[in-house]
């Protein structure tokens, strides 16, 4: 009885071990969130400047998936506690470059968990210094982390969303997943252009 014992104690605190990291994760998120959501833009208002990393840069919205964060300017580990980051370098609507691939990430076992659940033509909506930039999910997809071709740059405007694969595994995920997003307009015109009409 005494060795269930303490093989019971062993396996609940690794379970609370295992559980320490996403949760410190979010009580960090949950203060920074809390800081910057009544004006997440204030700090950013100024588009003659590159953003400083960790800066506000403005808020990602899924609101099928109830998701409304504050995305911050970079996308290092102390970044991604406080919410989602935007990788530097890369476009942000109403910024410079004003079009091109705009890439998000976030951590799958905090902000980005309600991913799992987003679908094919889910709304997106991109809340800037600049106004409302409404995207459509297009296409989902899972790669290697290795896999950079996913944030290069377009011609065309484009939202990434990245976060970890799979979402119920334990330590650092072998995959990543990739939901790619088009301008509403642009997504809607091309359901137009796809679907046949009838001659009557």
């Amino acid at each position: 009885m005494h060795r269930f014992a303490l093989l019971g104690n062993a396996l609940a605190a690794a379970g609370a071990l295992i559980l320490v990291r996403p949760v410190s994760h979010l009580a960090t998120g949950l203060r920074a969130q809390a800081t910057y959501v009544s004006a997440p833009v204030a700090a950013s208002a100024a588009r003659s400047r590159s953003p400083l990393e960790g800066e506000p840069l403005g808020r990602v919205e899924l609101p099928r998936l109830g998701l409304d964060l504050v995305v911050f300017e970079g996308s290092s580990d102390a970044i991604l506690r406080k919410g989602p980051g935007h990788l530097s370098g890369t476009a942000w609507p109403g910024g410079t470059p004003a079009s091109g691939n705009c890439v998000i990430t976030g951590h799958r076992d905090s902000f980005f968990r309600n991913l799992e659940s987003a679908r094919r033509n889910d709304l997106v909506r991109i809340h800037g210094a600049s106004g409302i930039s409404t995207y459509r999910l297009e296409e989902r997809r899972i790669v290697r982390p290795r896999d950079v071709s996913v944030i290069a740059p377009t011609r065309d405007a484009r939202l990434t969303l990245i976060t970890c694969f799979p979402f119920r595994w334990s330590g650092s995920a072998p995959y990543r997943l990739i939901w790619t997003a088009v301008p509403a307009e642009a997504s809607r015109e091309a359901d137009r252009v796809a679907v046949p009409v009838a001659v009557r």
